[in-house]
């Protein structure tokens, strides 16, 4: 279990009266001293800078204040994005600090407990974060924010960031769409006909088991799949648009048949040998070799599932060297059933997200400065504004747009046609549409589970992870489906019992005063907690 925060921000909101949620379903009232802001104006005046109209929101402060803003993002361009907000807003400082996510928690931990919680905090971990009730419902800000209704559809629909509530606790921050890439040059090499972009699964499996060949022209076996992501996760999604989690989770229940399919169907790849050996390996030594070598520059790969910012950071980047040819084209993560493999359809993501702490005092300024920072249409302009200068570079001397870059969350055509015109400087027509079909493809994402499902991660850190169920299907001691009814259950216990802790009658945010679960809700986590006891 993960090191919890002691409650000293509750003490902390409750003498000072900095909680500034935006639910006004209350028990006892707001924190003494404090009045929660419910309503927005959404009036703006517009602000020229650099030759670009910013606006500007009229209801915000006029005093002199400070907001703190805690990330593990890329700094140069955090700083980059806060100096460009402190010329909109000349009386807001903005004042950044970066934390390596590997000590983010620790360090979060003692800005708490010092009594220096920033006002802005970037998360991965939602168990985390809701566990330790950093986050304030910032829901009445979001609700009349017509930017709002412009992001990737599902953040609303499937309510990322909201966690299974009628609150909004979190926001989509830095957003990598799920991705397959796929080398155009091994199929012509192997004489595969190259896919649709509506492919689905099947047709994905089909050319992993093809594009396995150990006679090759040069001698050099193909392999047909090299993963950084395991299939599992892909096909828990991808098998049915009802899904809005990974492992079945539907906003209320888990159920694992999907996930134990995805699971055993890899297993059976890599048993099988279709799938390319990992870095610092024998078998990759002995491919290769080189010990240190990795499989996305071998130029012998069908299929890579690696990350969406790995494009730009080997394979488009100009200092990028390899002994091969390559050709690596996009394509969005197959729906499983034809119905389902549309121009746009769920696929799983990797989304880091953001949120107004409840120690920040001036709530309605944090927001705008967060959504500046992660959506918003006016802060996307900015950061490609950025990206087009080459002279922006990285600690290492590296262009930022080589250097982890997500892709907008918002679906405003004029960020996404400077976005793309950005991203493929230098392509050929080709594949610039290639590019342009599977933008237009990824963009009803959902979110990796630690990030977006409460309890999901004390699930996997008490239960799946402590089993080995990975190494166990992989090495063909066990069967995934073995796993499915014994693990839903788990799963769904821990997740009742994480929505009672987090957000029940007896969590930290009732004992500030915030109702965030109905009565009936309450009921029902309780009844689940029965039902999956054992």
């Amino acid at each position: 279990m993960k090191k919890k925060i002691l409650a000293l921000l509750l003490a902390g909101c409750m003498v000072m009266g900095l909680f500034a949620g935006c639910n006004n379903d209350q028990q006892g009232g707001p924190v003494e001293g404090y009045v929660p802001k419910t309503s927005v104006s959404n009036e703006y005046e517009m602000v020229e800078i650099n030759g670009y109209s910013y606006k500007k929101a009229k209801d915000m402060t006029t005093e002199q204040i400070t907001l703190t803003y805690m990330h593990f993002d890329q700094d140069e361009t955090v700083q980059y994005l806060a100096d460009r907000f402190m010329q909109i807003y000349p009386n807001i400082k903005v004042e950044v600090k970066y934390e390596n996510v590997a000590t983010y928690n620790d360090t979060l931990n003692a800005l708490n407990a010092t009594g220096d919680a920033p006002d802005i905090i970037m998360y991965s971990d939602c168990d985390f974060a809701l566990s330790n009730a950093l986050l304030a419902d910032i829901s009445c800000f979001w609700n009349t924010d017509e930017e709002t209704k412009t992001v990737a559809s599902t953040v609303n629909d499937a309510g990322l960031g909201t966690y299974a509530t009628s609150g909004r606790f979190g926001v989509p921050v830095k957003f990598f769409p799920g991705v397959i890439f796929v080398d155009q040059g091994v199929l012509e090499t192997l004489n595969l006909e190259k896919p649709g972009q509506d492919w689905t699964w099947s047709q994905m499996i089909d050319i992993i088991k093809k594009a396995t060949v150990a006679d090759s022209p040069d001698g050099m076996k193909y392999f047909g799949l090299g993963y950084y992501n395991r299939l599992d996760s892909y096909y828990g999604i991808a098998a049915a648009q009802t899904i809005i989690g990974e492992f079945g989770f539907d906003g209320v229940d888990f159920d694992l048949s999907a996930w134990a399919v995805g699971e055993q169907e890899f297993s059976d790849l890599k048993l099988a040998g279709y799938v390319a050996p990992q870095t610092q390996t024998p078998e990759v030594e002995e491919w290769m070799g080189d010990w240190d070598a990795w499989f996305g520059a071998s130029g012998h790969v069908a299929v890579l599932t690696e990350a969406f910012w790995t494009f730009q950071g080997t394979w488009n980047n100009p200092n990028f060297v390899s002994d091969y040819d390559f050709d690596i084209v996009p394509y969005v993560i197959p729906a499983v059933s034809e119905e389902d493999a549309t121009a746009d359809h769920h696929s799983i993501a990797t989304i880091d997200y953001g949120g107004v702490t409840v120690a920040c005092q001036y709530q309605r300024e944090a927001y705008e400065l967060l959504k500046f920072m992660a959506y918003g249409i006016d802060g996307w302009m900015t950061r490609i504004e950025m990206y087009n200068d080459q002279s922006i570079v990285n600690a290492s001397g590296i262009p930022l747009k080589y250097d982890v870059m997500p892709a907008p969350i918002t679906t405003n055509e004029s960020v996404w046609d400077a976005y793309i015109a950005m991203y493929c400087d230098g392509m050929d027509e080709e594949h610039v549409e290639h590019w342009r079909n599977y933008f237009a493809s990824c963009l009803q994402p959902i979110s990796f589970g630690w990030t977006s499902i409460a309890g999901y991660w004390n699930f996997c850190d008490e239960y799946f992870n402590s089993i080995g169920i990975h190494d166990l299907v992989d090495q063909g001691k066990a069967q995934a489906a073995d796993y499915v009814e014994p693990a839903t259950i788990k799963a769904n216990w821990f997740h009742a019992d994480a929505m009672l802790n987090y957000f029940g009658p007896d969590s930290m945010y009732a004992g500030m005063g915030i109702n965030v679960l109905t009565e009936d809700e309450v009921a029902m986590y309780q009844q689940m907690l029965a039902d999956n006891a054992g």
